[in-house]
């Protein structure tokens, strides 16, 4: 019975999408759980159960693929394609009925038929490999293959490719890491080299995956990144340190914890999860970062001697300006979090009824005598 609910479920569930990509403005989710809460109560379905269904039907909605659309095959060689993120654009253009190569370090021997044939080379290596392989690969390249690049600086690698290859070149940064699922609403940064007009197809297939595509100069996009990774990886990667040095119980934390305190850690935890060179990669390659860390870092020597010294007043004015800073992107914060939030006490309480998670031992007060 189960499976036929599945079955049933899911047939439904693609009526929903079909129905949603033909409305021009699909009604909101709050709307929608109005009209149907008196339902929801008498079937005893939690409203939350009936939000995230929506929620994810009007994501699925506005996704651009078009699978019922024939695509030309191209030839795509991955350079690391069983890497994390190799992994990744292997899976999403082999989906898409690509021809995926996977071209690996122990394997160059067959760098002569894998790259002389390919339309497209793709780059997934470490920032530090990426010069070296795209010289090893300049000799079989053809003056009309694509080759990309995903590193996270570009400022010093691209015009070095760019001098390696006379074809096309296209420079893309995934605002990703390979944990998610799909390019559903994804950001990528692309930085053209040379040629886009020949890139187009490539760019083409991410956007209709659902990416969403910034493009920029290789410039901006290096001085972003000292803000967008640069000092997110400081800021973690200090508060780690903090809560190691003090020897804090992870564990025993989480009992006490709001669920912005549970996020904050796996976020911190997620760092650490990686590999170690990556963060440091980032935060030690350029002066530009070096220095903006070093700012930060007495921006928080500032504040923690206002806390220090009690000044109420000077820390308010602080807190009001930045606030004021922050005012347009407010509701926008507070919705995203909010949904982050009960998307997380969502999948708590399924690991809980699973028996994923310990139950919590609850504390005992001692009465005085």
């Amino acid at each position: 019975m189960l499976k036929q609910i599945d079955r049933d479920l899911i047939e439904l569930l693609a009526k929903k999408i079909a129905l949603l990509k033909a409305e021009k403005q699909p009604e909101t989710h709050n709307e929608e759980i109005a009209d149907v809460s008196q339902l929801l109560a008498e079937m005893e379905v939690p409203e939350f159960v009936w939000k995230s269904i929506t929620l994810n039907c009007v994501a699925a909605s506005g996704v651009i693929k078009q699978p019922k659309t024939p695509v030309k095959s191209r030839r795509v060689t991955i350079i690391g394609g069983h890497g994390k993120m190799g992994r990744f654009f292997t899976v999403a253009l082999q989906a898409a009925g690509h021809q995926v190569s996977i071209l690996e370090h122990s394997d160059w021997d067959k760098a002569p038929q894998l790259i002389t044939n390919a339309e497209l080379v793709l780059i997934c290596v470490n920032i530090e490999h990426t010069l070296s392989v795209v010289r090893q690969a300049a000799p079989y390249l053809s003056a009309s293959t694509i080759v990309a690049d995903i590193t996270s600086f570009k400022s010093m690698i691209v015009p070095s490719i760019l001098e390696l290859h006379s074809g096309p070149v296209l420079s893309l940064h995934p605002m990703f890491g390979p944990g998610v699922q799909s390019f559903l609403s994804q950001n990528i940064i692309v930085c053209e080299g040379r040629h886009l007009e020949a890139c187009q197809w490539f760019l083409d297939f991410m956007e209709k995956e659902g990416g969403k595509l910034t493009f920029c100069s290789l410039a901006e996009h290096d001085r972003m990144m000292t803000i967008v990774q640069v000092i997110r990886h400081f800021a973690m990667f200090g508060l780690g340190v903090f809560l190691a040095e003090e020897n804090v119980n992870l564990e025993q934390s989480l009992n006490f914890a709001s669920p912005l305190y549970r996020l904050q850690l796996d976020l911190i935890g997620r760092l650490f999860a990686t590999d170690g060179s990556l963060s440091l990669k980032i935060m030690l390659s350029q002066w530009e970062g070096r220095q903006l860390i070093e700012k930060f870092a007495k921006t928080y020597s500032r504040l923690a001697r206002l806390v220090n010294d009690e000044e109420r007043t000077i820390l308010e004015q602080e807190f009001e300006s930045t606030r004021g800073f922050f005012q347009e992107q407010i509701e926008r914060t507070l919705t995203e979090s909010d949904h982050i939030i009960g998307s997380l006490s969502v999948f708590l309480a399924q690991k809980e009824v699973r028996g994923g998670l310990k139950p919590k031992k609850s504390l005992k007060i001692k009465q005085a005598a």
